[in-house]
């Protein structure tokens, strides 16, 4: 190891914590954007069947060409040399204006077609604006440490910081933009609100990042390959295994991602216009993520992968039937609680699911090495968020035909009325400083929450009843259709990884 890898080795320490601390704003931002910005679109605008189509479909779009043009970007920030570095330009730069894109989208005011076209403009800008940031960030980790092992506690660390950062904003948001909660009466200030500071921390976690981590830029490391997708492709052709790892991967990440995309309009109908019920509902949902981290290793010894995949299934399923049935039958009174039962038992199965499928596409790497003597690890785990992405843009596209087909717009197009007659009300009530501000704030609060609740009410049962179908049925049909694939193609079994592992150090020491 060279003067300048021991010197970078000191300071790990610091890196380690001033780099992870980074993630935590950098999550708040993106949750924000990508969890709630067609909620806060159809909540605080009036928008027709077309222009509800070109939004989705915008969104659609962007998130099949976010997981093309990572590799586009991890050029550029390669090829960049200043005397801040590579990677340090790229962060602030994709940082600051990444966040004017955020707090532009949630705070301009305008309607009907004019904020369809800035629509579409903002939200190029934002998956510009971030992936210059994400690349630059998530590039300049190895150079933080020359040292394995230390730089997969950087991962894990980082990882477990962003995932708070990600955790926090999909909880409380809902609790802060609907309902008597919401910041300053109604959703237009509050989602104003929560954006600036969802920026702030933004900004502030990544220039604290950046000016407190020590990067090696003396040192010349082993050159990466770069990730294109023809090689990508090309790695996935010639290794069925990883073929269908990616196929189940993408299965899994698309089942999991149903219940929640629908859960809070399922909750207004069922329970009222209340955003602090939705967070509890997440909170169960989310807190099955945090058991099965402490009881997966203890898991992983009992149950063989394919046994344990289908109890995973099995969980799962139980979970969203409870579901239904916590959504149809159950009385109202204790419904909201048996919900949140049934949403700790779906997370918990469906997220002991996809970790097993985690590992089971991980093996495909030795699996490689044992077919073609290469291992591309690096192209086999840049699948995972290409994966990730691709999942998302079916996600939408699936939420899109949903919203269309029961009518979502014409209920939301009602509520987005109380919404901007509050926020208008509100505000001319604090320009003329009325003597009993709040008393007159309080009412106008009340009236809109009144007749938000009167809309939810007089739509059609069959609404919440075909959204409850689709945030169980659809999962459980891609869950059991990805265990089908895996029982059916899968060939790396534990007793065959086994003996790959024995043939290819064999192969190692002739």
């Amino acid at each position: 190891m060279d003067k300048s890898a021991k010197g970078i080795d000191a300071y790990f320490n610091r890196n380690k914590w001033i780099y992870s601390i980074g993630g935590i704003g950098r999550d708040m931002s993106y949750a924000l954007f990508t969890n709630f910005l067609l909620t806060y679109i159809l909540f605080t605008r009036s928008v027709d069947q077309a222009q509800f189509t070109v939004i989705s479909t915008m969104l659609v779009i962007c998130r099949i060409w976010d997981g093309l043009n990572d590799p586009i970007m991890g050029g550029v920030v390669e090829n960049t040399r200043t005397k801040f570095g590579k990677f340090k330009p790229w962060i602030i730069i994709g940082c600051i204006t990444n966040g004017a894109t955020v707090i532009a989208m949630f705070t301009n005011r305008l309607q009907g077609w004019n904020f369809i076209y800035l629509f579409i403009v903002l939200y190029l800008l934002w998956d510009i604006t971030y992936t210059m940031n994400d690349i630059g960030y998530w590039s300049m980790m190895p150079s933080l440490t020359s040292k394995p092992g230390n730089r997969d506690k950087i991962v894990a660390l980082a990882n477990l910081f962003s995932g708070l950062g990600n955790l926090a904003t999909v909880g409380l948001v809902p609790m802060l933009t609907a309902g008597k909660n919401a910041l300053g009466g109604n959703s237009i200030s509050a989602y104003a609100i929560v954006s600036v500071f969802a920026v702030s921390m933004f900004i502030i976690c990544q220039i604290f990042c950046c000016a407190g981590v020590k990067e090696d830029r003396t040192s010349k490391p082993e050159k990466e390959e770069r990730i294109g997708l023809k090689k990508m492709f090309s790695v996935i052709l010639h290794n069925d295994q990883l073929l269908w790892a990616t196929l189940i991967t993408l299965l899994s990440n698309l089942s999991g991602a149903m219940l929640t995309a629908f859960a809070a309009y399922f909750i207004y109908f069922r329970f009222g216009y209340d955003g602090g019920k939705v967070t509890l509902f997440t909170a169960f949902y989310a807190g099955a993520a945090g058991i099965l981290l402490m009881v997966f290793p203890i898991l992983c010894r009992k149950f063989v992968r394919k046994k344990a995949l289908a109890m995973a299934l099995a969980v799962a399923i139980v979970g969203y039937i409870g579901f239904i049935i916590g959504g149809t039958v159950i009385p109202s009174s204790i419904s909201l609680w048996f919900l949140c039962g049934a949403a700790l038992v779906t997370g918990f199965g469906q997220n002991w699911f996809s970790m097993v499928v985690m590992v089971i596409f991980t093996n495909t790497i030795e699996y490689n090495e044992y077919k073609t003597g290469s291992r591309d690890e690096a192209i086999i785990f840049s699948l995972r968020p290409f994966m990730s992405k691709m999942s998302s843009a079916l996600q939408q596209l699936i939420v899109t035909v949903v919203y269309l087909a029961i009518g979502m717009t014409g209920i939301t197009n009602k509520i987005s009325g109380f919404e901007q007659n509050a926020n208008i009300l509100s505000s001319k009530a604090r320009a003329d400083n009325l003597p009993n501000l709040e008393a007159a704030l309080n009412k106008i609060e009340a009236d809109k929450l009144s007749g938000i609740q009167q809309v939810l009410s007089s739509a059609p049962e069959s609404m919440s009843m075909k959204l409850a179908l689709c945030m169980t049925v659809i999962p459980i049909v891609l869950l059991i259709l990805a265990f089908a694939i895996l029982s059916k193609k899968n060939k790396i079994d534990e007793a065959e990884y086994d003996r790959m592992i024995a043939e290819i150090e064999a192969r190692k020491s002739k």
